[in-house]
């Protein structure tokens, strides 16, 4: 234990005042010598036996939703704490609803100081409210505890690492309010191919007819028979979507524009929400940075319970850097769709190698959309569908709306 200078000058007075036979003196020094010993003893295991707990009310909200964060306090010993001092880091994008006193900046975050007495073998919670205004991942945590005796004159610090994660998911509004037909706002043409022959369900072979696709030609049947054959196969109902998502907002890497990639998430994971809402099978790629530095991210298209969930949480965790470029995405992203899948690519910069990777994908038996985001509508070929979703203006009236 590291006793201060007057600890020794105590013992001093005291042994001077009894051998000078000093009363008042002798007495004096011993109460201060007590107090002082038990000062340092409260300090030494103020934090002994002491735990921080924080509980969120939930770790995925929606955009502008509010949730509850509670701090939990325990001393678990026979020893009150006159006074227990938490500095927990936490996001400044999320908004507290709640007075609760805050000091200091660090980058993204800052402090939640919160002050308590614990008396022994006693539990307090403290509850804040939070509202999510920005998406994103935000980290609460970590902490550093403080104690020491009644009077502040020992300090004991204690660092604790626990985190806790919350996502706020990407702002989802009416698929009307991009200037997209509500009842079909992939196009026309996602309700027309409904039931298509899928050339991986072979069924059974029949006689050629004027208007066959040539290419389904059954030769050894047609050999065999003298007539010409044709494969018929099986149709296939599935209504598969994957959103691509392309993280960047100008052509120069350099370059960025918020408003436009978040327009680009908004209007992404509002799609993905009235899709799987229509019983669609939906999917999502990104060509943004993933973990463990993979240059491009994929969930391949469903429609089970938690889809909504992991897409939109993808969303949530996006950032500006770029990882393929978005063409060579597409490409790579092609093998894995299912047949007669519609792919959709949200974009703030269109360039004439989108335009052909997704002309492509229509060669191959796919359907491509595309939506542009942008001041300026850009010049789309005329076979390729498309939709300009608007700027800077757009977004700015779109976050005034409510949630879908």
């Amino acid at each position: 234990m590291n006793r201060p200078p007057w600890w020794s000058v105590l013992v001093i007075l005291l042994i001077l005042a009894l051998i000078f036979r000093r009363g008042a003196l002798a007495v004096f020094s011993f109460i201060l010598l007590m107090a002082t010993l038990a000062s340092e003893l409260w300090a030494r295991y103020s934090l002994s036996n002491v735990t921080y707990r924080r509980v969120l009310g939930g770790t995925h909200i929606s955009h502008g939703d509010e949730t509850t964060l509670t701090l939990e306090f325990t001393n678990a010993k026979p020893l009150p704490l006159a006074w227990l001092l938490v500095r927990d880091r936490y996001p400044r994008s999320v908004n507290l609803l709640t007075d609760a006193v805050q000091s200091g900046v660090t980058g993204q975050s800052e402090f939640l100081l919160t002050m308590v007495a614990l008396r022994w073998y006693e539990r307090l919670r403290r509850t804040h409210r939070l509202r999510g205004d920005h998406r994103g991942v935000y980290q609460f945590g970590p902490a550093q505890l403080s104690s020491g005796d009644v009077f502040g004159f020992r300090r004991q610090f204690r660092d604790d690492d626990d985190v806790e994660r919350l996502t706020v998911f990407p702002k989802v509004v009416p698929v009307a309010e991009f200037g997209l037909p509500a009842d079909r706002p992939m196009g026309e043409w996602t309700a027309r191919r409904k039931v298509m022959e899928d050339p991986l369900r072979f069924a059974m072979v029949r006689e050629y007819v004027p208007g066959d696709n040539p290419r389904y030609i059954h030769w050894k049947a047609t050999a065999r028979t003298g007539a010409l054959q044709t494969k018929v196969f099986e149709p296939s109902d599935t209504l598969a979507i994957t959103l691509a998502v392309d993280v960047r907002t100008r052509a120069r890497a350099y370059e960025y524009v918020p408003e436009f990639l978040e327009y680009v998430i908004s209007a992404a994971a509002s799609l993905a929400v009235h899709a799987l809402g229509e019983r669609y099978m939906v999917g999502l790629a990104a060509n943004g940075l993933g973990e463990g530095g993979k240059m491009w991210m994929q969930i391949r298209p469903g429609r089970h319970s938690h889809q909504a969930t992991q897409i939109l949480s993808t969303l949530a965790a996006l950032e500006p850097f770029r990882g393929l470029p978005f063409e060579e995405m597409i490409y790579q992203l092609q093998p894995s769709l299912p047949f007669g899948s519609t792919l959709v690519a949200v974009t703030a910069v269109p360039t004439e190698g989108l335009f052909e990777a997704l002309l492509a994908l229509e060669r191959l038996g796919h359907r491509a959309l595309l939506l542009t985001v942008g001041d300026e509508e850009p010049d789309v070929p005329e076979l390729l569908a498309s939709y300009h979703l608007g700027g800077t203006d757009a977004w700015h009236r779109l976050q005034t709306l409510a949630v879908a």
